[in-house]
């Protein structure tokens, strides 16, 4: 009997070694089978990121990823990747990142060499203590000077010939016309590049530290900036910080980039007219509006999808502009809550022309080869799996959750102390700002002097003014100490003198209690119907994540564990 329970324990034993997962310190888990490990994190997180990561925050980012991975396994397999919605998020991605290449190329690199950039990228390492001195001049921004802009520059270069690094200070106070710094003279604290308006960043990064720069003009006027200090920041690989830069670049010669991007505009168009169908379009909306209307829960993009194929609203080099073609360019409105509608064919034919250089500028983007680098395609990993972990949790979890009518009246009937309107009480008040008054209208009522008579005579609120000293019912928390004393009271009696904000003094005579009461259904059938929602959506995502364990078998390694 021994040996046969060892033989069973021992094949027990076996059995769960084999099942059982080995961890080591790189490994985060195992799904359905296959091993992830830190090295994975990279798909979703940067390296460097993850570097800085605390343990506790490790963790929390290790069950994120884990999270993400299911969601995005289920969308696969149970074909949900192709859904209309999360399709067209990732296609206007696309079409967005094609259009800024093409951007990039066309605008951006033609005007901006590498050395520039390198130049802007030094600048963000660096934050100087910098002050300024102001002088304005009459039709400059802000201004209220009566001095030309020839006085002025004369005055500021008066001034930086008296400069030096003990005086800076105080001329600042005696002549500058920056209200926000004069008084502080100039100091305008520690300034990164960028915060500035571009002409004074500029200026400022060209000046070496505990100099005073020559006039600078701005909208603001003429300036005089002194960098006292500068410390170093710290910032990521200039490839990290490229949005930074292009941010600096356009801020910095903003009329450049205008003027280039309108030729480059103008020249795609010229080469590829557009020519409009006008009756098309019009039997088209016909058409949409027809759709739209009669459906019993209106949508912009259902009612596109019912559309037939065969209209043909437009055409230019290469693109016929259809239904598909329309549909493409409104996704790009799919994130907003309010989808706008074609409410008129005039209002069809202005979103053709607007996307039509739309469109140009993302078909000639995806000509370029950006997309073959590895650094475009960890970021549209990433944000695919973004997308698909927010489209599992808020759409697909979410699916068949909306309560019916019926629904919404049960629970309301079930949790009516949740929809109560407070107790109020309803009072006369007197208040008066001498303590002896009150001590004296206070006897008076208490020999019987009307409260009414004595509140319209004395009291100091404007509304008890106007009421005989009746004030509107209130609940607990309002009035402050008046109010915390009202409800102390019992119907009929007055209190005593209690002293209130603004050193004023309250008298209260409570009229009635007001108890609590249900509030109509019809008024809150929207609460009650976001309170099922809420409760609901909790329970699903608890349970959709649970169910997602079990099918696909996670193995967390306890190291990682929440």
């Amino acid at each position: 009997m021994k040996l046969r329970l060892c033989v069973i324990l021992l094949t027990f034993l076996t059995l769960a070694a084999s099942c059982a997962k080995k961890f080591d310190d790189n490994t985060i888990a195992y799904i359905d089978g296959k091993r992830y490990t830190l090295d994975h994190l990279s798909d979703y997180y940067s390296s460097s990121y993850v570097q800085g990561l605390s343990a506790d925050v490790l963790k929390e980012r290790i069950d994120t990823y884990i999270k993400i991975k299911l969601s995005e396994l289920y969308l696969e397999d149970n074909n949900r990747l192709d859904d209309f919605m999360l399709k067209y998020k990732i296609k206007t991605w696309e079409a967005r990142q094609d259009a800024q290449a093409l951007f990039d190329k066309a605008v951006f690199n033609y005007l901006i060499s590498p050395d520039v950039y390198d130049n802007l990228y030094n600048r963000l390492k660096s934050e100087k203590l910098t002050s300024h001195i102001l002088i304005s001049f009459k039709g400059a921004h802000n201004s209220s000077s009566d001095r030309t802009e020839d006085e002025a520059l004369r005055l500021t270069r008066r001034i930086r010939a008296q400069i030096n690094e003990n005086n800076f200070e105080s001329l600042a106070k005696q002549y500058s016309e920056d209200p926000a710094t004069r008084d502080q003279g100039g100091d305008l604290g520690w300034v990164s590049a960028g915060k500035m308006i571009a002409v004074f960043d500029s200026a400022l990064y060209a000046t070496p530290t505990s100099f005073v720069s020559g006039p600078v003009k701005t909208e603001y006027g003429y300036h005089l900036i002194y960098p006292r200090q500068e410390r170093s920041v710290m910032v990521k690989s200039k490839e990290e910080e490229l949005n930074r830069l292009k941010i600096l670049a356009r801020k910095t010669w903003n009329d450049r980039f205008i003027e280039r991007q309108k030729y480059y505009i103008d020249s795609l168009a010229t080469a590829n007219p557009i020519t409009i169908r006008l009756s098309a379009v019009e039997d088209f909306y016909t058409v949409f509006d027809s759709i739209y209307s009669n459906s019993n829960k209106p949508d912009v993009f259902q009612a596109l999808l019912a559309m037939p194929d065969t209209f043909k609203l437009a055409e230019y080099p290469g693109t016929t502009v259809d239904k598909q073609w329309v549909i493409d360019y409104m996704a790009f409105f799919m994130d907003r809550k309010d989808v706008p509608k074609f409410n008129s064919p005039a209002d069809l034919n202005a979103f053709i022309k607007d996307n039509h250089m739309l469109d140009l500028l993302v078909r000639e983007g995806a000509k370029l080869d950006y997309k073959k680098s590895d650094s475009f395609q960890q970021e549209k990993r990433r944000y695919v799996m973004r997308t698909s972990h927010a489209y599992y949790t808020s759409v697909v979890v979410y699916e068949g959750l909306e309560p019916t009518d019926d629904e919404i009246a049960r629970y309301y009937v079930r949790n009516k102390e949740k929809y109560m309107t407070p107790e109020k009480v309803r009072v006369q008040e007197i208040l008066v700002s001498d303590s002896l008054l009150a001590e004296e209208i206070f006897e008076k009522l208490q020999k019987g002097s009307s409260f009414a008579d004595m509140a319209e005579k004395y009291t100091e609120r404007p509304i008890g003014k106007r009421n005989k000293g009746l004030l509107t019912p209130f609940q607990k928390g309002q009035f402050g100490a008046m109010g915390k004393h009202a409800f102390t009271l019992a119907p009929g009696e007055t209190g005593r003198p209690v002293k209130v904000e603004k050193n004023q003094f309250s008298i209260v005579n409570l009229i009635e209690i007001i108890p609590e009461t249900p509030i109509a259904f019809d008024l809150v059938k929207n609460q009650v119907r976001n309170h099922i929602l809420e409760e609901r959506m909790k329970s699903a995502r608890q349970d959709s994540f649970k169910k997602l364990y079990e099918t696909y078998k996670v193995q967390v390694n306890p190291l990682y564990e929440i």
